[in-house]
């Protein structure tokens, strides 16, 4: 039997009616739906799937991660007539049920339910002691006001400072420094790299790396702007980032052509994909759970060789007239070889196709 770890983490023993990993489907689900009346409406679904992901792979498989900021999240988006130590209490105690009614037809197992017990309000109390550093107490607005965010650029301009701005190319990202050149009541004007000016355009808006000096990254409408000869952007409309979802940790591509992928035989057509995971469109619903695993079929026109990759679906949204689904990828060596071959390959060619834009 396992124990708690430093007070703190517990993994279950799993039994016939019982089992962690297929449990993290209706403990995310249990998450979904007592957020509903303890969260507000600004908390957007894709937060509440990365922050249900953080709880479960904490509490369940004891990984060694840092949930202090989901924890942050949570106590920005609850409303203020609810407690986070509420809301955590009636979600474990959703699991609490669920386990102790597995338990039904396995007397052998019944002798663990204490510690268990005792497992979850060591995680409690833990996740209680988190919340009342004043890192976490602090009340945060969902969207920063312009006025805030103009003044710290302002500040940053006076002081000559730069600033890093980041956008995405078909996916991949372009990162350079920028010069505030001037602020005013509601924008804010910066001279960027010719890249930088071409991606924001394409994108409509722009990312201020500024998280460490401000608390948060920025995102801004842009609008391109040519003053006295001198290719501007303009910034206006600031939003406030409490998720580092606009930092991938791999380079994402989108395919040259149209390249059909099959998720267990169902044909989909693929959107992008990294090393760390793929995404695919499909006008119609494969009615697949959230997370379950699957096969996915890369043709050999992607990277010169058939893959049958192991994945786990993260996310589905509506796209167009379909579907997109989002799964997570679980490489083996030369699957990670080959793909990162193509990925480079692509990367270059999207840069490429950029700079000639310039000319």
């Amino acid at each position: 039997m396992h124990t708690p770890e430093s007070g703190t983490t517990f993994a279950l023993i799993e039994h016939k009616n019982f089992s962690v990993k297929t449990y993290k489907q209706q403990f995310v689900k249990s998450f979904l739906e007592h957020s509903v009346h303890y969260t507000k409406p600004s908390f957007n679904r894709s937060s509440k799937l990365k922050t249900a992901a953080a709880l479960y792979d904490k509490f369940f498989l004891r990984h060694n991660i840092d949930i202090a900021p989901s924890l942050e999240r949570l106590n920005r988006y609850k409303k203020k007539e609810v407690s986070l130590d509420y809301f955590l209490s009636d979600l474990f105690f959703k699991f609490l049920s669920d386990y102790t009614h597995s338990l039904i037809g396995a007397s052998n197992n019944w002798k663990h339910l204490n510690n268990i017990i005792k497992a979850i309000e060591a995680f409690l109390d833990e996740c209680h002691h988190m919340t009342l550093s004043p890192s976490s107490t602090q009340e945060t607005n969902d969207v920063i006001p312009d006025d805030v965010a103009i003044t710290f650029l302002e500040t940053l301009r006076r002081q000559s400072q730069k600033i890093r701005v980041l956008n995405t190319y078909h996916s991949i990202p372009i990162e350079f420094t920028a010069k505030i050149v001037h602020t005013s009541a509601n924008k804010v004007l910066i001279k960027a790299h010719a890249l930088q000016d071409i991606a924001a355009t394409y994108q409509g808006g722009i990312y201020i790396l500024c998280e460490e000096a401000f608390g948060y990254d920025l995102f801004a409408k842009v609008t391109p702007r040519v003053i006295k000869g001198h290719d501007l952007l303009e910034l206006s409309q600031f939003d406030s980032l409490t998720s580092g979802i606009h930092k991938r940790q791999t380079v994402r591509v989108a395919p040259l052509s149209q390249t059909t992928v099959l998720i267990n035989n169902y044909s989909t057509v693929l959107f992008d994909i990294s090393l760390g995971g793929i995404s695919m469109v499909c006008p119609r619903d494969l009615k697949l759970e959230l997370y379950e695993r699957v096969t996915v079929k890369v043709p050999d026109t992607l990277c010169g060789t058939v893959l049958h990759i192991e994945a786990e679906l993260i996310h589905v949204s509506t796209f167009e007239d379909g579907y997109k689904y989002h799964f997570q990828l679980e490489l083996n060596p030369s699957q990670e070889s080959d793909l990162g071959k193509y990925i480079y390959q692509r990367q270059n060619e999207i840069i490429s196709d950029l700079k000639e834009k310039l000319i």
